[in-house]
């Protein structure tokens, strides 16, 4: 099947998932000499603990719908989808109801773009989405000239769009965090390799350049680079020939998903003591080899992206309100052996 012909399906296939959305209110009038109903006041509810972003105390003028786009291809997105699922409870009370679309596993613009179109279509009041990929400005701003305003999370397109907001980790600078990190465990320079997860998604590439450029800066040597796909088994994989073939190597660095994957390997060939393993997030396959001093992990704040995505795109929905500036940064916190049990 040609690649348009599998495109449509996906299309298809998505509009079908988010069948019976509408952003429609009813237009029937209230039968004579009935009474009609002052409206509520808005409710006196406590913001989830995560919540970094507050709601702007007005009330929709109908019901809301959002759309949650996001993918399922490592544990990572069992992260999102908490995040998703505490944000829908909360907004449940604000008359708001929260659609949570899993795409598929492949981070590219044309399954995103589809997602957005499929949005679009089925009249969205907004739309939260992780658009890794360039071309996905395209959409988000077909959306948004649509009337439909979109809050962006984790990673997107360098091409500027005119989403709302985004919110998610300064990915350079995170990878500086984690090359100061080795670079301050170990005495002297040595030999690092990377496994990020897809040259071709820009959070991962700033991920890997600030690490690198940190430790090349510091004397270090590059043994290699590899594309690990957000996958643990070829993680495993690279990590197991890494090792084999340079047996001095100090540090094995991940950008996204599947870094237990490494931790699971110096585990096997008893490396442990010799070599760093660090990669990002708190998903449980992590914190089990962080609690046992075998590898170190970055926390993003993965949840809390999520709910405070969905909170500043129903300030954006009901009130007109954007924050400013309009990138959010996600708490960066490294997860150690000392202070792993608190991401459980």
């Amino acid at each position: 099947m040609k690649k348009t012909g599998k495109l449509l399906i996906m299309v298809l296939v998505l509009v079908l998932m988010l069948t019976g959305c509408s952003s429609g209110t009813s237009s029937s009038e209230p039968a004579p000499n009935a009474s009609v109903e002052e409206p509520a006041g808005f409710p006196d509810v406590a913001a989830p603990e995560i919540a970094g972003v507050e709601i702007v105390e007005q009330m929709p003028e109908k019901e809301l719908n959002f759309a949650f786009l996001c993918f399922q291809n490592n544990p990572f997105w069992e992260l999102v989808r908490t995040g998703s699922d505490i944000g829908e409870e909360y907004l449940k009370n604000f008359n708001v109801n929260v659609d949570y679309v899993v795409l598929g596993d492949v981070l590219d613009a044309q399954t995103i773009n589809a997602g957005i179109d499929a949005a679009i279509v089925q009249q969205y009041d907004g739309i939260i989405v992780t658009p890794f990929s360039p071309g996905t400005e395209v959409y988000i701003d077909k959306a948004v000239d649509a009337g439909i305003p979109v809050v962006t999370l984790f990673g997107e397109s360098p091409v500027p769009s005119k989403r709302t907001a985004f919110l998610g980790q300064e990915a350079y600078a995170a990878g500086q965090y984690a090359g100061k990190y080795v670079a301050d465990e170990v005495e002297e320079p040595g030999k690092f390799a990377i496994i990020t997860g897809l040259f071709n998604v820009d959070v991962h590439e700033q991920r890997r350049k600030g690490f690198e450029d940190y430790l090349l800066d510091a004397g270090w040597e590059n043994v290699g680079t590899y594309e690990g796909m957000d996958k643990a088994d070829l993680t495993y994989n690279y990590a197991k020939d890494i090792m084999t073939a340079h047996p001095d190597v100090a540090a094995i660095y991940m950008t996204a998903g599947g870094p237990f994957g490494a931790a699971r390997a110096t585990v096997e060939m008893d490396k442990v003591d010799d070599v760093i393993v660090l990669g990002y997030d708190e998903v449980p396959e992590n914190l089990d080899y962080v609690e046992n001093g075998e590898m170190i992990a970055i926390s993003q704040d993965t949840s809390g992206v999520a709910l405070n995505g969905l909170i500043t795109l129903y300030n954006k929905v009901v009130a007109d309100v954007e924050p400013d500036p309009d990138f959010l940064p996600s708490k960066t916190e490294m997860i150690t052996q000392e202070n792993a049990s608190k991401f459980r």
